[in-house]
């Protein structure tokens, strides 16, 4: 019998009708993840609640000074819990669809939060190196990015930024060396002057990759940086 990660990968590509963490099949109306695991994420109450925390997370990660205009994060992440087995199946299972449904899920419940409008000119997924993209063979923030930009009629720029050199992984660094370590890794071009930018990523832990990513944009001239992720990982 199949079991763990690799089990749930081989289960999700020969019966894509099952939840892509537990491996039950999925009832009317779901979608990816069953309920029952849906159930056991930590959704934010408001898109207020989350913008605060987020803003608390990277306070003092952007130079000069520089705060982002808006936040959003759908959920509280939590090592251990079916939402890192979902992302995980995101971002090196192959379940690429996964994506998209975060995306157009964290775009609805940002137009709820927000009445019904979000002002921005573009959305830019923050970029792998090209290293890193063909061992992946896609990005997670690109599919989550469109997912946004579907149900925001809002445009994807996925070449606005990319990552200029290839940096070690952030898992297990310490804030400050994370900082060190995405010094000079993004190059921003071809950004409208003044333009309002969305950033997106899967996941906010420490905000370091976000606010290298947000500088970049703004160097190259974007008006504002407004940051969206899936998730935002608790301080545990």
């Amino acid at each position: 019998m199949m079991g763990g990660a690799f089990g749930n990968e081989m289960l999700h590509l020969l019966f894509p009708d099952v939840c892509v963490v537990c491996s039950a099949l999925l009832g009317e109306g779901e979608e990816m993840c069953c309920n029952t695991c849906r159930q056991e994420f930590s959704p934010f109450a408001s898109p207020l609640e989350s913008e605060t925390m987020l803003r608390a997370s990277i306070a003092g990660r952007f130079g000069s000074g520089f705060v982002f205009r808006q936040g959003w994060c759908r959920y509280l992440f939590h090592k251990g819990s079916p939402l890192q087995e979902a992302l995980h199946m995101m971002k090196y299972g192959g379940v690429h669809a996964l994506g998209g449904v975060f995306g157009r899920e964290l775009g609805e419940w940002m137009l709820v939060g927000s009445g019904g409008e979000v002002v921005v000119d573009c959305i830019v997924p923050v970029p792998l190196h090209r290293m890193k993209k063909t061992e992946r063979t896609y990005n997670q923030a690109e599919k989550i990015a469109e997912g946004i930009g579907a149900v925001m009629a809002t445009p994807v720029m996925g070449k606005l930024l990319v990552r200029t050199r290839h940096t070690v992984s952030q898992t297990g660094l310490a804030a400050v060396d994370r900082r060190k370590n995405l010094a000079g890794a993004f190059r921003a071009s071809g950004v409208t002057g003044g333009a309002r930018v969305l950033l997106v990523d899967d996941v906010v832990t420490t905000g370091s990759t976000m606010a290298a990513a947000a500088e970049a944009l703004i160097e190259a001239g974007a008006g504002s940086v407004s940051l969206a992720a899936v998730a935002l990982a608790a301080k545990e």
